[in-house]
């Protein structure tokens, strides 16, 4: 696959197919031709406020078409755009504004409860001031927010009013900005939970998001015909890359639904002849279990998941699901089978190294290669691996060998297939998604009345895990609702734990080095919910 960038290849699918359809929302479908034109409009009006190559654009929206034209645009210009998640409370909003340093936001109003022009008065006093640019001691990069929607903010701030102004460009502006942009060059930051407080920035280039698209789309056996539903929100790899780009990239059209319900999923994938599904583990199973799922006639063939407990119920007898691994750093995905793979393959493992990665088997203490079969932590290293981690050197970031080290345990058998067996860094995936307890631990312990706060996950047979907190109290008035109460102020709703268990800190177990044994503390947790010791 040529590599050329991503502005490049929406000029190009436009050009090739026109007015076939590129997505389907519940009420509207936009072409190739649209998206191309939308996207070009969108960049016209970001370079006429300034945007150019290397600014960072921020982009808080569902998974709607304006997304991707948005970002489109910003990545004609060489911007990096910088996908906000639509869950972020006050505190994560504004961190990852200023840690990714985003100069121009695009913003949706509102979307489920969350008032985004109140969040952002609160945390800009000077949104509403007309003209621009801002001036924000807490937020120094920032210079512009657009909102997509309806705001009650002057009209000049719509995007509407931005891709009016941008007219006097013209196209060959656009086109000769484009030309500048190199495919190695900086595209996006993806925000990712590790195994500190704070969330890196997982910084991706046009080169390594087509070339992850194209892995994806060779292994599922994408073509023109498919229709992809993935509700993966677009602020992930997996829904930017794995969903949407993959499809596109092969004349396909996407799905989109802003808000997860089982029951328009299955009707929108009805109306569409839906062929590939992205589902996460609670979403499939909430799909299979709805009362019109044995009436809805469906034509789901690909995706991920051959070997889940759901992939029977979902995809038709002779289905070409794949099983895969990956993950933010990798692009997301960095081993699948083949569609065409016979189906206990498909099954029975995570699949081979896309094409361009490396994998290795290493020790967990001393890094030496393993041999076929033995366990221990899973390295990567390619061309679908992001570049660094945002404000960190590459050689921080990988081993001398360039090597990503990715906390995962697994082994490869005779054959190079990889067998996931779980995380070593503490990282709890729940619902599909990772959070890291580092996080949650750190905001319970800004609570007033909490002296020791441990975050781990328990088992739950939909969402995968489910965060728990152990909590030793400096007041004892304090009760379990209070503590949630006071998460789901500041985290995302995601990672507020759902189970909290008030203990004492002698009841904390501890290992020789004096922290505290989380591999315990993960036992305990699961035993307790199991007798029903719940919140």
């Amino acid at each position: 696959m040529s590599m050329i960038s991503i502005g490049a290849l929406i000029d190009e699918l436009a050009r090739h197919h026109g007015d076939r359809p590129a997505l389907f929302s519940a009420d509207r479908c936009v072409s190739f031709r649209d998206l191309g034109r939308e996207a070009k409009r969108v960049a016209k009006g970001l370079a006429h406020i300034g945007v150019s190559k290397g600014t960072r654009v921020g982009i808080l929206m569902p998974n709607r078409p304006e997304w991707l034209a948005c970002a489109a645009g910003a990545l004609k210009l060489g911007a990096i755009v910088v996908p906000l998640n639509t869950l972020h409370r006050r505190p994560e909003l504004e961190y990852a504004l200023r840690h990714a340093d985003v100069t121009v936001l695009i913003s949706v109003s509102h979307f489920l409860n969350h008032a985004y022009v109140d969040l952002l008065r609160e945390i800009c006093p000077g949104l509403d001031r007309s003209p621009r640019p801002l001036a924000l001691a807490q937020l120094p990069a920032l210079r512009e927010v657009v909102v997509a929607d309806d705001s009650g903010l002057p009209a000049t701030h719509t995007l509407d009013a931005l891709c009016a102004a941008g007219e006097v460009l013209g196209d060959d502006w656009v086109e000769a900005a484009q030309a500048q942009v190199v495919p190695d060059e900086p595209a996006a930051i993806f925000f990712t939970s590790g195994t500190t407080a704070a969330p890196k920035g997982v910084v991706h280039s046009h080169a390594t998001m087509l070339q992850a698209a194209h892995n994806v789309a060779d292994r599922l056996g994408l073509s023109a015909d498919d229709r992809t539903w993935g509700y993966l929100p677009f602020f992930f790899t997996g829904g930017l890359v794995a969903v949407a780009l993959a499809t596109l990239s092969r004349g396909g059209a996407v799905l989109l639904q802003e808000v997860f319900d089982a029951g328009a999923a299955l009707q929108l994938m009805s109306r569409h002849g839906c062929t590939t599904i992205f589902a996460w583990p609670h979403q499939a199973e909430a799909l299979a279990a709805h009362p019109d799922f044995a009436r809805t006639k469906l034509q789901l063939r690909k995706g991920p998941g051959a070997q889940t407990s759901w992939a029977a119920q979902l995809f038709q007898p002779d289905h070409q699901a794949v099983g895969t691994w990956g993950m933010t750093e990798t692009g997301p995905m960095a081993a699948s089978s083949r569609w065409d793979d016979p189906l206990p393959v498909r099954a029975g493992s995570h699949g081979r190294p896309m094409p361009g990665l490396e994998f290795r088997i290493a020790d967990r203490e001393t890094s030496q290669p393993l041999g076929v079969d033995q366990e221990g932590e899973l390295l990567v290293r390619g061309t679908s691996l992001m570049l660094h981690y945002y404000k960190m050197a590459p050689s921080d970031c990988f081993d001398a060998d360039g090597y990503f080290h990715t906390g995962d345990l697994a082994r490869l058998d005779a054959t190079g297939y990889l067998h996931f067996l779980g995380r070593i860094k503490d990282v709890i995936k729940t619902a599909g998604v990772n959070v890291a307890a580092a996080e949650v631990e750190a905001t319970l312990q800004e609570h007033p009345a909490v002296k020791v706060a441990c975050v781990v996950g328990v088992p739950h047979p939909a969402r995968g895990e489910n965060v728990a907190a152990f909590v030793v109290l400096r007041d004892p008035r304090c009760t379990e609702a209070a503590l949630v109460g006071y998460c789901r102020g500041h985290l995302a709703s995601y990672k507020v734990p759902r189970h909290v268990f008030l203990c004492g800190e002698s009841d904390l177990p501890v290992l020789g080095s004096g922290k505290v044994d989380k591999q315990a503390l993960r036992a305990q947790a699961a035993s307790r919910v199991t007798a029903g010791a719940t919140r």
